[in-house]
């Protein structure tokens, strides 16, 4: 089978934007299963409606002939309401040759992603940039770290000879110089950069970037720079941090939900998966574990007043053995 060029291709980390844009793909691809619907219609798939909630921030959903469909729509009719709330939205389905203004509660219903109806892509988007940025730091620092030697030449001779001499070394082959003129017209320089960038460091920075990321889509991924100190009080410190956005994110889909059974009569039911659900039903625990630790710390200081009673009796011992002999 013969490979694809456009697939063998290196990657072109150094383009920001589609660096950027197939981070935020990838991300996508994880947070677009943070939730689980159950009874949901097959024309209303769960992925379309979970692609405009988290990245446009809302999803409309209509009746078409008696199916439900999920489409973004612009709100609208805020001027109606006392909290500047949409009241309206307009729909517009080339497919089905639909062009509708709906009024929200009545003929649509509307989910929201958070309180903000803002979506994810703003917190992607900030994360993303700061780890394409260091991403792009750690390739020129592995540029930097192969130029351990430069080399300078006076005439475009002594040029070409070494091209050849360091081509010869790199194929592997044994290299020979038979000029004395190339030695004499030869220079070489230390390359070592007083700016030379400490590539453990950027690993740590890129891993902390993630983490912060992970930790605001309610995934507790605690960054290695100090995860060998971490303490329970710490572990549950971070944990309170990091689930109120994504509680409210399901609180927004579970009273989009609820409207949406009443609507259009429906049993549909949307809760965490996999993942967040297991650190969800999780989350309290930790909270428990300080007493159950600080119970065996107890027992070894009893243990010293025990071992020195039991010294004293021997003492005890030979003095009675001395009266008998006497």
């Amino acid at each position: 089978m013969k490979t694809d060029k456009k697939q063998a291709k290196l990657y072109q980390i150094t383009n920001k934007e589609n660096s950027l844009y197939d981070f935020t793909l990838s991300i996508l691809n994880r947070t677009l299963g943070m939730f689980e619907y159950k009874n949901l219609p097959e024309t209303l798939p769960q992925v379309e409606i979970e692609k405009r909630l988290q990245t446009k921030g809302h999803a409309t959903i209509y009746q078409y002939k008696n199916n439900l469909y999920v489409t973004t729509g612009k709100l609208n009719g805020q001027e109606l309401s006392p909290y500047n709330e949409p009241t309206h939205v307009n729909i517009n389905i080339p497919a089905f040759n639909l062009s509708q203004r709906l009024e929200i509660g009545t003929q649509c219903v509307v989910i929201y992603n958070d309180d903000m109806k803002t979506g994810l892509l703003d917190t992607i988007s900030k994360h993303g940039t700061l780890m394409v940025e260091n991403e792009i730091t750690m390739l020129l620092s592995t540029y930097n770290a192969r130029i351990q030697t430069l080399i300078s030449a006076g005439t475009d001779q002594t040029i070409s000879d070494a091209q050849k001499y360091l081509s010869q070394i790199i194929d592997g082959n044994l290299g020979i110089i038979g000029e004395n003129a190339f030695f004499n017209d030869l220079k070489t320089h230390n390359a070592q950069s007083a700016a030379k960038q400490d590539m453990a460091q950027l690993i740590q920075l890129q891993q902390f970037y993630k983490s912060d990321l992970y930790n605001e889509l309610g995934l507790s991924s605690l960054n290695n720079m100090k995860k060998e100190r971490m303490n329970i009080d710490e572990v549950n410190a971070n944990n309170d941090n990091i689930y109120p956005y994504v509680d409210g994110m399901l609180k927004n889909r579970m009273i989009g939900i609820k409207m949406l059974n009443k609507l259009f009569n429906g049993n549909i039911e949307v809760d965490y998966s996999s993942t967040w659900k297991d650190k969800a039903d999780n989350r309290n625990t930790p909270k428990e574990e300080p007493n159950k630790v600080d119970e065996p710390k107890q027992e070894p200081k009893q243990e010293p007043e025990q071992k020195q009673e039991t010294k004293e009796e021997p003492k005890e011992e030979p003095e009675q053995k001395e009266e008998k002999s006497e």
